[in-house]
């Protein structure tokens, strides 16, 4: 006797005809899988943008969510009063803040005789970051001067490098170079993809000098997520990793990253760090923050 092929309003009778119970089953998300190895962490700065929340009061509404670990990027010290008194009322971890200012995005250590000013700011910051037990400082080398021979600026931002990163032992800290994605009307950022930093961080080879692997910015500057994620894994040169889709920087799913596969990644690398989510929501803060922690679990 000949099988009888089987088409596609045949499966959709037979799904009719499961029990409820059996067919809600099979529609749900594959089952939950332990928790990640790695720690959920939310930045405050754009996610609660709209709702003009105090910062210290971004940090209650993070630990209200359930989370344990936030970043900032600066600032003023009236502010950083009240974000202490909230991070001791919740007990949050600070994760990073920013670590370089003004020079850090302008002549860095890629202008020939600026050094010391980039200097001058990372060391600020240093004292900043003690106050909030010792988060990363997320840095910038600055741009690349057009006037400057690469080899120049080359050999001024790994010395500068390892003059930060003395600092930045000294104070029990660590820095962590984000290559950073601009607009096209913008001067280019030095390092600003991982095939130009890790070489750098690599020569540098400061035990306090390491990456932040930003998806967002990476993706807009080169792609090749994967590949670049597991060669700075591979290394021993990723400290931190952030996420953000393309484009927006909102949540994941919302964009042309496929975060539930690099998920799974991280997790099949044993990533034991924090996981920052640098992003805005395309709905409320409560909606983002849950959307991560699910994909998180279920990838």
């Amino acid at each position: 006797m000949k099988p009888r092929s089987v088409n596609r309003r045949d499966l959709l009778r037979a799904g009719a005809l499961l029990p409820a119970g059996l067919y809600a089953a099979a529609a749900q998300t594959p089952a939950s899988r332990t928790p990640p190895p790695y720690t959920l962490s939310i930045n405050i700065e754009i996610m609660f943008r709209a709702q003009k929340l105090s910062r210290a009061d971004s940090i209650r509404a993070v630990a209200a969510q359930g989370f344990k670990a936030y970043s900032f990027w600066s600032a003023p010290p009236d502010d950083r009063k009240a974000m202490l008194q909230a991070q001791k009322e919740t007990g949050l971890t600070c994760v990073s803040i920013v670590g370089t200012g003004p020079a850090g995005g302008t002549t860095g250590f890629t202008r020939p005789g600026a050094s010391d000013i980039l200097l001058k700011e990372i060391t600020e910051r240093v004292a900043i970051a003690k106050e909030f037990g010792t988060p990363d400082l997320i840095s910038f080398v600055g741009q690349i001067q057009d006037d400057v021979p690469w080899p120049v600026q080359r050999a001024g931002i790994v010395e500068g490098l390892k003059r930060a990163g003395d600092i930045a032992a000294a104070g029990g800290v660590s820095i962590t170079i984000e290559p950073l994605s601009v607009e096209p009307t913008q001067r280019r950022r030095a390092l600003d993809r991982a095939v130009d930093c890790y070489p750098v961080i690599a020569e540098v080879n400061h035990p306090n000098v390491k990456v932040c692997f930003d998806f967002y910015h990476l993706q807009r500057t080169e792609g090749n997520l994967t590949v670049n994620l597991r060669e700075g894994f591979a290394k021993n040169l990723i400290k931190v990793v952030q996420i953000g889709d393309v484009p927006g920087r909102l949540e994941p799913g919302t964009g042309e990253i496929n975060y539930p596969f690099l998920f799974a990644e991280l997790r099949r690398l044993d990533y034991r760090g924090y996981l920052d989510t640098e992003m805005g929501t395309s709905s409320t803060p409560e909606h983002a923050m849950q959307v991560v922690r699910r994909m998180s679990e279920e990838n």
